[in-house]
C-alpha cells in the first residue's frame, strides 16, 4: 500500500473473505527503523454479469469467516514480531518489527 509493492506481505482466505496483511516502514522520533502492519478486509462475490467484485461489507454468513481470517491475521504478525523481537535491537512492542537487513 506503500506503492513501491503491489502485493501485501500475506493474505488468509475463508471462503470469499481475504484478509490481507501490508507492512509499513516507519522511523521513530530518534531514526530507528520498525514496520507496523495493517490488515485489509474484503469479500470478493459475482455481480450480475458474472464478473469478480471485491467489497468491504459483510453479509451475516461472511462474519465467522472474518473472523478466522483476522485472528489468522493477528496469530501471523504476533508470532512474526515475537521471532523478530528475539534478536538485540528490536522493537519492544508486539504490534512493529523492524525491517530485515
Amino acid at each position: 500500500m506503500n506503492g513501491t509493492s503491489a502485493r501485501p506481505e500475506k493474505e488468509f482466505r475463508v471462503g470469499a473473505v481475504r484478509a490481507a496483511i501490508w507492512a509499513n516502514p516507519r522511523r521513530t522520533a530518534g531514526g530507528q527503523s520498525f514496520e507496523s502492519h495493517r490488515i485489509q478486509l474484503e469479500r470478493t462475490y459475482k455481480d450480475s454479469q458474472g464478473n469478480f467484485k471485491t467489497t468491504q461489507s459483510l453479509e451475516a454468513n461472511d462474519i465467522p469467516k472474518a473472523i478466522v481470517a483476522l485472528q489468522k491475521s493477528y496469530e501471523y504478525i504476533l508470532f512474526r514480531n515475537e521471532e523478530t523481537e528475539s534478536k538485540p535491537g528490536m522493537a519492544d512492542s508486539f504490534l512493529y518489527a523492524r525491517s530485515p537487513a
